[in-house]
């Protein structure tokens, strides 16, 4: 089902019609049920000079459901009690909701070309990725952040577009915030690195929870809690979806994004769901400590 954004284009209205003690409640509930939209969706707004004005009060509809849809409108409404409708009626909008007057046998040629459009639409943002950086260091600039310039690298090379959200405190809710607006800027993905560790200035895992309730988690190492800087019993790593873009939160070092981001290239191009997804980003980091001897040394800080 292809779904319209309004954009605020939201008003139809009929021409040449003519109410005489007509419920305009039911009448709108009447028009609704030729465009699928239910009760609480669709309501008359103005009745004068032979026209009647629809707001649509839901913001998208079904393409489906309206594209060609005049006739069928006309119809419903010439048999409403105490409407008339004159030899000129006929429905008018502006937008999207202009479909609805497009000739019923150009209907499938629309409903093709909006599903062409969407399908595109969609792989485009799929390949889209944003890299934000968390950490004071980095923000401090004692820390030189290389982790755009990997994932621009790797992930580059297999046809991704990769865009830098610049550098974010260690504060929850700074980052939270930061997620949610690019939540809203069409990315398919969204990585963040650093942040994932078990001392108390980590703070990425539970910022993006904020936005992902539903987010999964796999443990990189186990700490006990009280332990020297440990507030956390381990380090982990983190995917999640909200609507088409998936969330991944990665370490701070390098070397260990670059251990990852492959495979998370490929359990992208699997669809394989987020928990999934971040055991399949795990394996390599925990690989990656344990050929370095670091399973049981290394510094929560560098998380």
């Amino acid at each position: 089902m292809t779904g319209l954004d309004l954009l605020s284009k939201t008003e139809l209205w009929v021409e040449d019609i003519v109410l005489e003690d007509v419920d305009l409640t039911r009448l709108a509930l009447c028009a609704g049920g030729v465009l699928g939209l239910g009760a609480e969706d669709i309501f008359v707004t103005d009745v004068r000079d032979r026209r009647v004005v629809f707001d649509v009060v839901s913001p998208s509809v079904s393409l489906e459901a309206i594209a060609g849809k005049e006739a069928a409108l006309l119809d419903a409404l010439r048999g409403f009690g105490g409407v008339s409708l004159g030899g000129q009626a006929s429905v008018h909008s502006f937008g999207v909701l202009g479909v609805i007057g497009a000739p019923a046998e150009q209907a499938a040629d629309i409903l093709a070309n909006a599903a062409k459009l969407e399908a595109g639409l969609k792989a485009y943002v799929a390949r889209s990725v944003v890299v934000l950086s968390t950490g004071g260091e980095v923000a401090r600039g004692e820390i030189e952040d290389t982790n755009f310039a990997a994932a621009q690298s790797v992930l580059g090379a297999l046809g991704f577009r990769v865009d830098h959200a610049g550098v974010v405190e260690d504060d929850e809710v700074l980052i939270a915030a930061r997620l949610d607006h690019l939540l809203g800027e069409g990315y398919g993905l969204l990585i963040t690195t650093g942040g994932v560790g078990a001392e108390d200035k980590d703070k990425t895992i539970e910022a993006m929870q904020r936005v992902a309730p539903d987010l999964s988690t796999a443990v990189l190492a186990q700490y006990q809690v009280g332990h020297g800087r440990h507030v956390k019993p381990h380090v982990r790593v983190a995917c999640g979806r909200v609507g088409e873009t998936v969330l991944v939160a990665l370490p701070g070092p390098t070397r260990e994004v670059l251990a990852a981001l492959p495979l998370l290239a490929e359990a992208l191009a699997e669809g394989q769901p987020p928990a999934v997804m971040a055991e399949a980003i795990a394996a390599p980091i925990r690989a990656l400590w344990k050929a370095h001897k670091m399973g049981h040394g290394h510094q929560a800080g560098q998380a």
